[in-house]
């Protein structure tokens, strides 16, 4: 299998679900700060833009608080 053929994470689509995830649950961003136990919002933001995706441990802590499976945050970018 060459490396061309292996999925990546489309992070603009994977932002964009955690944001309809977010209104699907009346979560704010602060609310998910403070669920999430972080210092600051910047990195939620940064998710939400598409410019980051969260750490595997964050996508896990983020499908318990949206009550869905990780593969319902992630997005893959069609080839």
């Amino acid at each position: 299998m060459k490396k061309d053929d292996l999925p990546i994470v489309d992070n603009i689509k994977t932002g964009e679900n955690i944001k309809r995830l977010m209104r699907l649950k009346k979560i704010t961003v602060s609310q998910l700060q403070m669920k999430l136990g972080m210092a600051s919002a910047t990195n939620i933001y940064e998710w939400c833009r598409g410019r980051y995706v969260p750490s595997s441990d964050r996508l896990l802590q983020l499908a318990y608080i949206f009550g869905c499976k990780v593969d319902d945050i992630l997005v893959a970018e069609e080839k």
